[in-house]
């Protein structure tokens, strides 16, 4: 059986999602994925390995005040 994966199912944010979700240009959404990810790592939540261009979406939902956690 093989699972065939959603956005839903993803825990990350791409830029796409960035700037659709705050309605932003995609050089906006980039410079904010990279904040926040800087923002993370200083923090100890994320490793410098994380995938460039990609934010975890509890963390980001959380920061940005979209859902909350």
């Amino acid at each position: 059986v093989i699972k065939v994966f959603t956005d839903a199912d993803r825990t990350y944010y791409t830029v796409e999602d960035v700037m659709q979700n705050l309605g932003i240009r995609r050089a906006k959404a980039y410079r904010m994925i990279k904040a926040v990810r800087e923002e993370m790592i200083e923090a100890g939540y994320l490793t410098p390995e994380y995938p460039v261009g990609k934010i975890p979406k509890r963390y980001f939902d959380f920061r940005c005040g979209e859902k909350g956690v």
